[in-house]
């Protein structure tokens, strides 16, 4: 009987989930991530149902290479974290996109003192994500998590993985936070790049066997996507010299025909699936009715029909002239919605970016003009009492205009360390805003003409490139 690559000390261990826990909403710690890890890889590929699965701390100590003195009380605590974790999962399902919710872990039991495991159960709910995986799943090598010490890492890790066959992912930035559950952190598109982005590609580099560059689109001013760009880092691959490595399913990329190579890759995980297969479809039909019947295959298992050849089933649509999937019909149906709403999303995003970028125009502007004054104030030692005189002498008018008389009813003098009728008392008035600000700026815009129309014009022009 051949060993399961899941069992013994010295095999390689996979990590296996649906598509849909790979780009569900949920953050982790670094402790709760590798506890999950560990028992990701106690599940069994032929599993249908979930064990208590008891994890011996000195295990993953040594796994994760470990050396924290409190290693065994940071994975108990691990262990019971992920028992209060929720996780949103976004589903694709034939009526539409659902969104799912549910603990990710129950059950917690270990040794208050010296205890040396922790007993822990996946909730009865993630079943669908994690067992009896069929189609649209990710595996993977669990050593190329082992050494990363960034939980953020480990999400990108396996969302890029996804893709590494396409060679290509594109996110918003506000979708990756969300799938990240960092929406409320990194309001900064810097910190978010430095302390995510970049540490990930750090890593990556470093541990496992896929790495990234990226673009960044911007609109505007603004990041508000990143292209991602994924190869193979040959480095990690070449330096692990495993025999077993070979009996991971993996797909040939020697394959020259990227016809072949794409129609492979979509069945390449269901037993009996070969190239030879592919290959004699292909002298036999074209492209696009080989996917069509392949993609009405697991449609039906990912509604939940059991099909237990699944090869031999696409074999037998092959003879079929006409096939009518309502799952894939409902499918276009709401992918044409789902990028509507998208581009309806979108819009809101870029008009909401327009309105801040317009609002921080008019606030640059404001500080740019008060910054003019308080230069002039200072390379103009005389303008301050030249203003206030001015000031005075239409305040003494038999019938001062009343905008005067408002303005220096709420004027401020006798302020500590400032000297009255000083420039910095000016300053100070006009910061105030109020009937005395706008009088300020109206006498200093019609006495230095030209220093402010030069501001205006600048300010129009970005105006006008945002409008």
């Amino acid at each position: 009987m051949k060993k399961d690559k899941n069992e013994g000390s010295g095999s390689i261990k996979l990590i296996r989930k649906s598509n849909d826990l790979v780009e569900g909403r949920y953050r982790f710690d670094i402790w709760e991530t590798r506890v999950f890890t560990k028992m990701l890889t106690m599940i069994k590929k032929d599993d249908e149902d979930f064990k208590e699965y008891r994890i011996y701390l000195k295990d993953v100590v040594k796994d994760f290479g470990l050396s924290h003195k409190n290693s065994y009380k940071m994975l108990k605590d691990g262990a019971k974290g992920l028992t209060k974790k929720e996780i949103r999962i976004i589903r694709d399902t034939p009526e539409g996109l659902k969104e799912f919710q549910t603990h990710i872990a129950v059950g917690v039991d270990s040794f208050v003192k010296d205890g040396n495991y922790v007993d822990i159960s996946f909730h009865p709910k993630m079943k669908p994500f994690l067992l009896q995986l069929q189609t649209q799943y990710l595996m993977y090598d669990i050593r190329n998590v082992l050494g990363i010490q960034s939980s953020f890492s480990v999400r990108i890790y396996e969302l890029l993985k996804q893709y590494e066959r396409i060679g290509k992912r594109r996110f918003s930035v506000q979708e990756l936070k969300e799938m990240l559950d960092i929406s409320d952190k990194y309001p900064l598109y810097a910190n978010f790049k430095q302390r995510v982005i970049l540490k990930a590609q750090e890593d990556l580099q470093e541990s496992t066997d896929i790495r990234f560059t990226f673009d960044e689109i911007k609109y505007g001013k603004q990041i508000t996507e990143l292209v991602f760009h994924i190869f193979k880092n040959n480095k990690v691959v070449d330096s692990r010299n495993d025999e077993e490595v070979q009996d991971l399913p993996q797909l040939d990329m020697n394959i020259q025909n990227l016809v072949e190579r794409e129609l492979f890759s979509m069945v390449r995980d269901f037993k009996g699936a070969s190239l030879k297969t592919v290959q004699k479809w292909l002298k036999l039909y074209p492209e696009e009715y080989i996917k069509s019947r392949i993609i009405l295959v697991k449609n039906l298992m990912q509604v939940g029909q059991k099909v237990a050849n699944p090869m031999g089933f696409i074999q037998s649509m092959m003879s079929q002239p006409d096939i009518f999937d309502p799952i894939q019909e409902e499918k276009n149906l709401q992918e044409v919605k789902r990028q509507k709403l998208k581009e309806e999303q979108k819009l809101k995003e870029q008009k909401l970016s327009k309105e801040q970028q317009i609002e921080q125009l008019r606030q640059d502007f404001s500080e740019s003009r008060l910054q003019l004054i308080e230069t002039l104030l200072r390379d103009n030692k005389a303008l301050a009492a030249e203003f206030t005189s001015e000031l005075k002498a239409l305040r003494e008018q038999p019938n001062p205009p009343f905008i005067i008389q408002i303005a220096l009813e709420h004027y401020e003098t006798n302020l500590p360390g400032i000297n009255p009728e000083s420039s910095e008392e000016l300053i100070h008035n006009y910061k105030l805003g109020g009937s005395f600000g706008a009088l300020m700026m109206d006498w200093f815009e019609n006495k230095f003409s030209n220093e402010f129309n030069d501001l205006s014009q600048i300010f129009e022009k970005k105006m006008n490139s945002l409008l």
